[in-house]
């Protein structure tokens, strides 16, 4: 199981991705210590590192609301969603195409084609996502945070 929890007041995201714990921090380049946190509430972009290696940037995911798109970037590879005014989001990862179908309730569930990959719920300054396989996790975590950004964005 992925969950996603905001630490609002301390600028980061807590992820625990099966049995590891992810961190997620906003990116901000505003000077000043009293900039820097009031931009950090207003991000958008964050840096994921892991428990284990708190010095190395695993991931840098990040939401366009204009587009109401999120970017997922590992490395030198990126991945973005799409949306559609009254259809599901899509995203393409390992050259297959997966749907994301929201409910009004929080609920989302993620299908390959016809089949269910993985369900997820999106609480308040949390994210949830479970019975997913083994090795979507690190890409379905990242996408986590995603979710969590966008609705972070669209509380304030």
């Amino acid at each position: 199981m992925i969950q996603a929890t905001a630490r609002v007041l301390q600028n980061r995201i807590e992820l625990q991705v099966g049995a590891e714990s992810w961190v997620g921090r906003p990116v901000v380049a505003a000077t000043g210590a009293v900039a820097r946190r009031i931009a950090a509430l207003f991000s958008t972009v964050y840096e994921m590192r892991t428990a284990a290696e708190p010095e190395t940037v695993r991931a840098t995911v990040s939401y366009h609301p204009k587009k109401d798109e999120i970017l997922i970037q590992i490395g030198e590879q990126k991945w973005r969603t799409q949306s559609t005014l009254f259809g599901p989001t899509t995203f393409e990862y390992g050259g297959l195409t997966y749907s994301i179908f929201e409910k009004l309730t929080g609920r989302f569930s993620i299908l390959r084609g016809e089949k269910l990959i993985a369900e997820g719920e999106l609480g308040f300054r949390s994210c949830a996502i479970h019975d997913y396989p083994v090795e979507l996790e690190g890409f379905l975590a990242n996408l986590c945070l995603g979710y969590l950004i966008r609705s972070l964005f669209w509380a304030q």
